[in-house]
């Protein structure tokens, strides 16, 4: 036998090629990895498109805007109180905020149960991301710039930097 007379794993003879290879490709599989990407993929995609349920003592101002909400920590400043996650923290009175400041200009109530919140998502391990650093801010249209400022302020001081603020579609 000479050089060439070798069979090759290909099934072939010879070493050098020019065959085409025994290799089957199964789809099955592949098909069932495509559909379960494809289901996540959805999944992930209907979960954006929620909507945020508004108390009927709250009246956002509208806007033209069409980029959709992410849900995230709401926080809701009506006529009559500051709520974080629907649990009222401060009350408000004629668009100002009933009780005493702490030193550094903070609404204690608001501060206490963001400092809580952002404690515990540290503890689980999810203070790190943007969302778990993110309020969705929802403000009466009528409420006073200056108390909106003072949340804005005892968020940040709370650790809760990124805000978004919820609007009306028109």
């Amino acid at each position: 036998m000479g050089f060439g007379s070798k069979k090759s794993v290909f099934g072939g003879m010879g070493g050098g090629g020019g065959g085409t290879p025994g290799v089957e490709l199964n789809l099955t599989a592949l098909m069932d990895i495509l559909s379960n990407l494809l289901f996540f993929l959805l999944a992930a995609y209907a979960a954006q498109a929620t909507e945020v349920e508004v108390k009927s003592e709250l009246v956002l101002p509208s806007s033209a805007s069409q980029t959709r909400l992410q849900l995230q920590l709401t926080v809701s400043i009506t006529q009559q109180a500051i709520m974080v996650a629907d649990v009222p923290v401060a009350r408000m009175e004629k668009g100002n905020v009933v009780g005493d400041m702490d030193g550094e200009g903070n609404i204690p109530g608001l501060y206490a149960k963001l400092s809580e919140i952002r404690e515990r998502r540290t503890e689980a391990g999810r203070g790190e991301t943007a969302e778990a650093s993110g309020i969705l801010l929802l403000a009466d249209k009528d409420t006073d710039a200056d108390a909106v400022s003072k949340v804005l302020k005892t968020a940040g001081q709370a650790g809760f930097v990124n805000v978004r603020f919820g609007v009306i579609a028109q």
